[in-house]
């Protein structure tokens, strides 16, 4: 068994034994886009929203070193036309970024490269030694015509909190992976997840050959990140919890043309221990919110007080730049918000609201500190929340 190729389906099967809700329907859509211009994907979500889980499944599915039948043959996908077809047919790469964060920022890149060749070689005896992925992938199929999936987690990890060098080496090294001619041959899809859309490079996308999925613009990806409510009512039926309470606490996302989206590592961590709390502050740190409610303070000040009283507010997202050292105007740190899953965003209004009573928990902790008597008033006036 492989660390980066060939590793089979263990990580899904321990995923399906507990708490298991089926998001394969996700596996069709990609199955529709390998081998052609739409081959390369990204989904991008807030933390704690099943990208990883999802990145576990659809490896499991593809991987050709296990038979995941068993895994599959009750699920959504299995009545895909195309189930047989693709199920464990191609050499299947996973790369997680967070597993190289022991390295410094500045090493990541090369270091993480080296360790991904050497385990390729251990497959592809034949490979020389070489210091780059992009490089030994090619080699790999001039020697066997064999097509790569290739799926990527935390794809963002070197755009978010680094420095200029190391983001514009990062991008670098992916449109050479992917924006070349020899790219488009060796891979038959690229799946990429992270909390970020790709970084734009002024207007336009950093890697525009990417079909994009993200919390903003989810289209047909919507139901797959997150719980829709039959979900979470399945859940609370077998866990004997109340639906009406696990929706005040951690429903009120609006996710393309899915109404009441849960954020499901919450749901998950209630059924677990019986309680309907925040865990919140298990997924991301109050800075997340504290540093970027200070740009365009009074702007964003109002909007937020709004927020607190239970309003929506209105909010451009086109301008945000899909990097968070580029962040400008109140729109931008919004925008922001959203991707980190602090906003819910209604793509029909174009407005934005505080979800639910988890997360405007965090976005009291965040000014109780800061010399916001306003939001200290609608923090202690609003009940619209509570």
């Amino acid at each position: 068994m492989g660390i980066f190729i060939d590793r089979g389906n263990l990580l899904f099967r321990d995923a399906r034994r507990k708490n298991f809700v089926d998001k394969s329907g996700v596996i069709e859509i990609l199955n529709d886009s390998l081998d052609s211009e739409q081959r390369f994907v990204c989904v991008s979500r807030p933390r704690r929203f099943g990208k990883t889980m999802a990145a576990k499944m659809i490896y499991a599915y593809y991987d050709r070193s296990d038979d995941s039948h068993y895994l599959f043959d009750d699920l959504q996908i299995s009545r895909s036309a195309d189930y047989e077809t693709y199920l464990n047919k191609f050499p299947t790469i996973f790369i997680d970024w967070n597993r190289f964060s022991r390295f410094d920022k500045t090493e990541i890149l090369a270091k993480a490269q080296k360790e991904i060749v050497e385990d390729l070689a251990k497959t592809y005896p034949f490979l020389s030694q070489k210091s780059d992925l992009f490089s030994a992938l090619v080699e790999i199929y001039e020697h066997t015509s064999q097509r790569f999936v290739l799926i990527i987690d935390e794809w963002d990890m070197l755009i978010r909190d680094v420095d200029l060098d190391t983001q514009t080496a990062y991008v670098n090294f992916l449109r050479n992976m992917f924006k070349s001619d020899a790219g488009a041959q060796i891979f038959s899809l690229v799946y990429m997840t992270g909390i970020l859309p790709i970084i734009k490079v002024e207007t336009q996308s950093a890697l525009n050959n990417f079909v994009e999925y993200s919390v903003v613009r989810p289209a047909k990806t919507a139901p797959f990140y997150g719980f829709v409510e039959s979900e979470v009512e399945s859940l609370c039926l077998q866990h004997n919890m109340n639906l009406a309470l696990m929706k005040h606490a951690y429903d009120g996302y609006i996710i393309g043309d899915q109404p009441s989206v849960f954020n499901p590592y919450s749901v998950i961590m209630s059924l677990s221990d019986g309680r309907y709390g925040s865990h919140w502050t298990n997924t991301a740190a109050f800075s997340a919110i504290e540093t970027y409610i200070t740009i365009d303070a009074d702007n964003v000040r109002d909007k937020i007080i709004r927020m607190l009283n239970g309003e929506s507010v209105r909010v451009k997202v086109t301008s945000f730049r899909n990097d968070m050292k580029n962040v400008e105007t109140a729109d931008d740190v919004l925008t922001l918000l959203v991707h980190l899953g602090y906003l819910s965003y209604d793509p029909d209004s174009e407005m934005v609201r505080i979800p639910n009573t988890e997360v405007a928990g965090e976005f009291e902790n965040a000014v109780a500190d800061a010399d916001w008597n306003e939001v200290s008033r609608a923090i202690k006036n609003s009940n619209t929340l509570r």
